[in-house]
């Protein structure tokens, strides 16, 4: 494994980048100092930057960063996949990164410079170690046989079908539909599956039926099951 981690400042193209390497232990503050009094091991000058500094720590394993700016979030990227990222708050002291390639942004100005740190390489535990039992499959959360199911379908039908503005069904508007399978329902009977889907979904007590038909349709329960 790479026993350290490198920072990287940032370059005009053709310039040499300055680069800190450090190992287990050891700290370096990279960002801007508008007082002159800070101390910055890896100083970015530029105007477009306002005045940021963080802390980069090198652990066994890892690495982490400090915010110790007072206002400007601080922001990580994984330069391996753009959509991972995590957000460190102003004075948040050694978040670890679990990113080997990492992108900090300083300050929230697209045009604000980068710093790259090239961190550990990942470990991985060895295949005799890994636990290779199976997980039984999960049994379904809602029994599509029921006849709950088939009111809940009929409650959702309009908005799954895409019309997220409609207004929900009442239970009279589900009985009648229902009927040709279910000879006797009623629209209490209605009422009554819905109530126990609600309590099976464990939804907080007082929930409506938008709610409802919302943890339904973002959770997929209705083709899941």
């Amino acid at each position: 494994m790479n026993k350290k981690i490198t920072i990287q400042g940032p370059a005009e193209i053709g310039e040499t980048a300055t680069q800190i390497s450090l190992t287990a232990g050891q700290s370096a503050t990279i960002g801007a100092c508008r007082c002159g009094h800070c101390r910055v091991d890896l100083r970015i000058d530029t105007d477009e930057l306002p005045p940021a500094i963080g802390r980069v720590t090198a652990h066994t394993g890892f690495w982490s960063l400090s915010n110790l700016s007072g206002e400007a979030p601080m922001t990580v990227t994984n330069m391996d996949d753009w959509y991972q990222y995590l957000v460190v708050e102003p004075g948040r002291r050694d978040v670890p990164v679990p990113f080997e390639l990492a992108q900090i942004e300083l300050a929230p100005s697209p045009n604000a410079p980068k710093v790259a740190v090239f961190g550990y390489e990942p470990q991985y535990t060895s295949q005799d170690r890994l636990v290779m039992c199976q997980s039984p499959p999960p049994r379904p959360l809602l029994d599509r046989r029921s006849t709950y199911f088939s009111v809940l379908s009929e409650l959702c039908r309009d908005r799954l079908n895409g019309t997220m503005d409609a207004s929900l069904p009442t239970s009279v508007e589900i009985a009648d539909k229902l009927r040709t399978r279910y000879r006797s329902i009623s629209p209490r009977a209605v009422d009554a599956h819905i109530k126990y889907v609600s309590e099976k979904l464990r939804l907080p007590k007082g929930a409506g039926r938008d709610a409802l038909v919302a943890v339904v349709i973002r959770a997929n329960l209705l083709h899941q099951s």
